[in-house]
């Protein structure tokens, strides 16, 4: 997969041959008036992109109405084509790459995204913002001046696989027979934390719960130790997340009231709905001092409910923490229906590929232990 992500970013366009004067991208979700993003809609939602284009007073759009914040009048709107001579638009998608494939990774030997260290003795050091990268694919086939989006689909069929779900970020080039080139942000704007918040994003979530919202993170880097403020968390802003903060994230996007912080400190937000338990192919087993396992049954819908967390502890121990990982319960999708089991269906950031939807027992034999958002 990397030699084939590769070549598909390789075949980028490069930056410099877009340089020109601003340009905007506004869009119109359903029936609503065009303005700047970020777009962070429900699944069936519609967004209607348009490039605007401002010459002195005047912008040039087609989008019906426009708010840049504040609404254009209808005197000082006019359409993109009278911009001047043969108007063209073009528009890309900014699309990040899942790992360093460019830059030197902060962890060497390891292309992963990370602001700290990773694994060995000082695992989870801090080591500064990591250097995101991202590459602008042209949209095929071309739209035309508008661009209407229901699904964030990614370049690569490898990576359309979350049935159009997650985030996806555009640019639009407008060029004019004059000679004149307007762009909207791109790759450019891209510093050490990650892409601007001006590049335009469009993140589609399946339902307004925490579930729903992690579906939004779909196509997000996994960076380990991701940092920020509040809403200028990269996790916020959709830039990067590691494990426990793409779950803070989803629960504010949902409507908890959580900071974002490291799996031991989300703790502080839960409350415990089981016992350190051992996760196998047969089940769940207590884990006794002295004596035999014995089986644990946790009922779907009286002990666990989508949304639930489960901390985990792989068998080997990478990090010398009391948790490894931690990943949301989705789905009961596993062999005995109604069971907690090890086919049951997780959503986690995976390692170098970010975020995942996959069997709880994907990663092998595993202590866990389940908890709720309070």
């Amino acid at each position: 997969m990397r030699a084939a992500l590769s070549l598909l970013f390789a075949l980028a366009l490069p930056t410099a041959a877009l340089a020109g004067s601003p340009a905007l991208i506004v869009g119109a979700v359903d029936d609503g008036v065009a303005r700047p993003g970020p777009f962070e809609v429900r699944r069936g939602q519609t967004v209607t992109l348009f490039p605007a284009v401002r010459v002195g007073r005047v912008w040039y759009s087609d989008a019906p109405a426009l708010r840049t914040p504040r609404r254009v009048p209808a005197k000082h709107l006019r359409p993109l084509a009278a911009l001047g001579p043969d108007v063209r638009v073009r528009w890309l998608k900014v699309e990040p790459y899942p790992e360093h494939l460019e830059t030197p990774p902060p962890n060497p030997g390891n292309p992963a995204y990370s602001n700290s260290v990773l694994f060995g003795p000082r695992h989870g050091t801090w080591l500064g913002y990591d250097t995101l990268e991202y590459s602008e694919i042209p949209v095929v086939p071309a739209p035309g001046p508008t661009l209407t989006v229901q699904r964030a689909r990614p370049t690569h069929p490898w990576l359309q696989v979350n049935d159009g779900l997650g985030t996806i970020r555009y640019k639009v080039v407008v060029e004019v027979g004059d000679g004149r080139v307007f762009e909207s942000p791109g790759v450019e704007t891209a510093g050490r934390a990650g892409i601007a918040p001006s590049v335009t994003r469009i993140s589609v979530r399946a339902a307004d719960d925490l579930v729903g919202h992690l579906t939004s993170f779909y196509n997000v880097p996994n960076v380990f130790g991701s940092a920020g403020k509040g809403r200028r968390h990269q996790t916020e802003l959709h830039q990067g997340a590691d494990c426990a903060d793409v779950i803070v994230g989803a629960a504010r996007k949902a409507g908890k009231r959580v900071p974002y912080t490291s799996v031991a400190g989300l703790l502080r937000y839960t409350r415990t709905l089981s016992d350190r338990l051992q996760l196998s192919a047969e089940g769940l087993f207590t884990r006794p001092a002295e004596g035999e396992p014995e089986p644990v049954a946790l009922r779907w819908g009286d002990d666990l409910k989508p949304g639930d967390l489960m901390l985990i502890k792989y068998s080997v121990d990478y990090t010398g923490r009391t948790w490894d990982h931690i990943a949301v319960v989705a789905r009961d999708d596993g062999a005995v229906p109604g069971l907690f089991d090890g086919g049951d269906a997780v959503m986690h950031m995976g390692y170098r590929v970010g975020l995942v939807d996959e069997p709880a027992l994907r990663a092998g034999q595993m202590t866990v232990q389940f908890v709720r958002l309070r």
